[in-house]
C-alpha cells in the first residue's frame, strides 16, 4: 500500500517563527480551454473501458520557479477521458507551501468547484480578513470576508482547509487557535472548536487529511493532538470510494509501474485503477481493471491537447468525477 507522510517537522520551525511575528504585531490567472485533439492522434475508442468514470476528473499539477525552485505553483486540470476535453486553471505561485502531500487534496472543495493556494492563509489576506478562493470552473475568484462572516472585526485568519466530504464547508483557524466552520453559500462562520494551548506544542497550519480538522503538534517529537498526523504516521489518503496514490518513481504496491514519469494514480476500492500522465504537456489516461490479467496499463479514452506549461514538476493527485 502506498501511504502519505505529513510534513509536521518542517512546519514546526515555520510555525515557531510565525508565532513570534504574531506576538510582536498582536498588540487569476486564467483558464485555458483546450480544443479537440487532431485527427492524427491515435487512441482507443473514446468510450472504451470508461463506464462509470466518464466525466471530468480533477488533476493537480505543481510547478517550480525561481533560481532554486523555491516558488511553488499549482495548475488544476479538469479532464474528461471520454472526449479528451481539458481546461486548466493556474493559481498564483507561493514562495513556500505548508500543505503536505496528504493535505493537498484539502486545498480543493469536495465538489471540485473551488481551490485555495495553501493551508496557510497568505499574509496580505490575513491582514485584511478578505480571503480569496479560486474557481475551478471558470476564470473567477470569490472573496470571503471572514471578519464579517464570523462577526469578529479583529479576526486574523492563519490557516484554512476544505472539508473533505462537504463542498460547501471551509474551516478557518484564527490567531487565537479558534476553529471556525464556514458555510460558503451563506457566507457565515460558526465557532466550531478551540485548539488546545500546551507548553512545547504549536499549531503549524496542519489539517488531518481524512477529516479536514486542524491539529496541534509537539515541537520536540512527532506527537500530534488529535493523534495520527506526526512524521512517523503513514496512512492512505482516501476520497470518493478510492485511494490517492502519488507516484514518485518508486514501485507502487500491487500495481505495475506507470507508463510515464509525470504520473499519479487513483485506485477504486473495487480494484479498478487509473493512472494519469502529463509528460508531453497534455493529459493521457490509462486503466488497469481488476482481474485484467496482463498486468499492464492500457491507454483509455482520448488524450488531451497540450494544456500544461513546460515547468511542470509533478502531479499531486487525480480525483474522479463528482456525482
Amino acid at each position: 500500500m502506498v501511504t502519505t507522510r505529513t510534513t509536521a517537522s518542517v512546519r514546526r520551525f515555520s510555525a515557531v517563527l510565525a508565532a513570534a511575528v504574531l506576538a510582536l504585531s498582536a498588540a487569476g490567472c486564467g483558464d485555458s480551454a483546450a480544443p479537440r485533439p487532431s485527427a492524427d492522434q491515435t487512441s482507443p475508442s473514446p468510450t472504451e473501458g470508461l463506464g462509470r468514470e466518464s466525466g471530468d476528473w480533477l488533476l493537480r499539477f505543481t510547478t517550480a520557479g525561481g533560481e532554486d525552485g523555491e516558488k511553488e505553483g499549482s495548475i488544476y486540470v479538469r479532464f474528461d477521458p471520454s472526449t479528451g476535453a481539458a481546461v486548466a486553471r493556474t493559481l498564483p505561485a507561493l514562495h513556500a507551501s505548508d500543505a503536505g502531500e496528504g493535505e493537498q487534496p484539502l486545498l480543493v472543495s469536495a465538489d471540485h468547484q473551488r481551490a485555495i493556494q495553501d493551508t496557510a492563509v497568505p499574509p496580505d489576506q490575513a491582514r485584511t480578513g478578505r480571503l480569496v478562493l479560486y474557481s475551478l470552473t471558470g476564470n473567477t475568484t470569490q472573496t470571503l470576508d471572514i471578519r464579517a462572516a464570523s462577526g469578529d472585526p479583529r479576526m486574523r485568519a492563519v490557516a484554512w482547509a476544505f472539508d473533505p466530504s462537504d463542498g460547501n464547508v471551509l474551516r478557518v483557524v484564527d490567531s487565537h487557535l479558534g476553529v471556525w466552520k464556514v458555510d460558503l453559500a451563506a457566507q457565515r462562520a460558526t465557532k466550531e472548536s478551540q485548539l488546545q494551548q500546551r507548553d512545547g506544542w504549536i499549531y503549524g497550519n496542519g489539517f488531518d487529511p481524512s477529516t479536514g480538522q486542524p491539529y496541534i503538534e509537539s515541537i520536540d517529537s512527532d506527537q500530534t493532538a488529535p493523534a495520527g498526523n506526526g512524521d512517523s504516521d503513514v496512512r492512505p489518503v482516501t476520497r470518493q470510494g478510492g485511494t490517492i496514490l502519488p507516484y514518485d518513481g518508486e514501485k507502487l504496491a500491487g500495481l505495475p509501474t506507470p507508463p510515464c514519469g509525470l504520473a499519479t494514480v487513483f485506485r477504486f476500492d473495487d480494484g479498478d485503477a487509473w493512472v494519469f500522465c502529463g509528460d508531453d504537456g497534455g493529459v493521457t489516461a490509462y486503466r488497469l481493471a481488476d482481474g485484467s490479467g496482463d498486468g499492464t496499463w492500457a491507454a483509455t479514452g482520448t488524450p488531451s491537447p497540450k494544456v500544461l506549461p513546460g515547468q511542470v514538476a509533478g502531479v499531486s493527485f487525480a480525483l474522479p468525477p463528482v456525482g
